[in-house]
C-alpha cells in the first residue's frame, strides 16, 4: 500500500491521496477546482473498476451532495449573523426566504471562508473495492427539525418517480426547485440500476452524512445492513 499523504492544494481544498487515488476531499465551498477534484476521483475509481459509464450520473450526484452540504454549512452562519433561532419554525422560515433572496456566486465566496473560520467544512470520502464503491459527503453542522422533515419528503417524493422528464413536468411549478435535488439522485440511480435504497441520509447530533454506496458484486456488504 501506499502512503497516505494530505495536500493543501489551495487555500479551500485539502486531499487526501494514497497510491494516486484521491480518498478524501474537504473543502467550504463547491469551486471549480472542487469540480475538477470530485471527476477526477470518480474517473481514476470507475475506469480501476471498468464502470467508466458511471462517471457523469456520479459525478452529477455527488456534485449535488456537495453543494448541499457546503449550503447548509453557510446557511447555519447566515442564520447566526441575523439572530434567528433555526430550530425555532418561524425564525426558520422568514431566514429561509432572505436567505433564498440573497444568494449569489459573490456570497457563495464569502460564506464559503466564513465557514472555514468557523470550522464548518464538507468532506467527501471515497472508498471502493471490487465488490462495490461507497461515497459519503459530511457536513458538519446539525440538521434542524424544519430541514429534516423536508428532506424525507424529497426522497419519498424521488422514490415515486421513474422518469427524470415525468419528475420535471410535474415539480416545473415547485417554488423550492433547488430542493428538488435529492429526489434527482434517487431517479437517476435507478436509471442506472442501482437500487436507490442504497443512498442514506443519516442525520447526527453535529454532522449530516450523505452516503452513497454502488454495488458491483453480489458479495458487497453494505454499511446499512451492518
Amino acid at each position: 500500500m501506499g502512503n497516505k499523504e494530505t495536500k493543501e492544494i489551495s487555500d479551500h481544498i485539502k486531499l487526501t491521496i494514497e497510491n494516486g487515488k484521491i480518498l478524501a476531499l474537504k473543502t467550504h465551498k463547491v469551486s471549480k477546482s472542487v469540480e475538477e477534484n470530485i471527476q477526477k476521483a470518480i474517473e481514476l475509481i470507475l475506469d480501476k473498476l471498468t464502470y467508466a459509464t458511471l462517471v457523469p450520473t456520479l459525478y452529477t450526484i455527488i456534485k449535488e451532495l456537495a453543494i448541499n452540504a457546503c449550503k447548509a454549512n453557510q446557511k447555519r452562519i447566515f442564520f447566526e449573523e441575523r439572530g434567528y433561532d433555526i430550530s425555532n419554525g418561524d425564525d426558520y422560515y422568514k431566514g429561509l426566504q432572505e436567505y433564498k433572496q440573497s444568494f449569489s456566486e459573490a456570497m457563495s465566496d464569502e460564506y464559503g471562508l466564513k465557514s472555514k473560520k468557523k470550522g464548518y467544512y464538507c468532506l467527501i470520502n471515497f472508498s471502493y473495492s471490487a465488490d462495490g464503491i461507497t461515497v459519503e459527503v459530511i457536513n458538519n453542522t446539525p440538521i434542524a427539525k424544519q430541514e429534516e422533515k423536508s428532506i424525507r419528503e424529497k426522497l419519498e417524493k424521488g422514490m415515486a418517480y421513474d422518469d427524470i422528464a415525468q419528475f420535471y413536468m410535474d415539480n416545473a411549478d415547485n417554488a423550492e426547485g433547488a430542493g428538488l435535488g435529492l429526489a434527482l439522485i434517487l431517479i437517476m440511480l435507478k436509471g442506472e440500476g442501482i437500487d436507490p435504497n442504497f443512498f442514506r441520509i443519516i442525520i447526527g447530533d453535529e454532522t449530516t452524512t450523505a452516503r452513497l454506496e454502488i454495488p458491483l458484486t453480489p458479495g458487497f456488504k453494505s454499511k446499512r445492513k451492518v
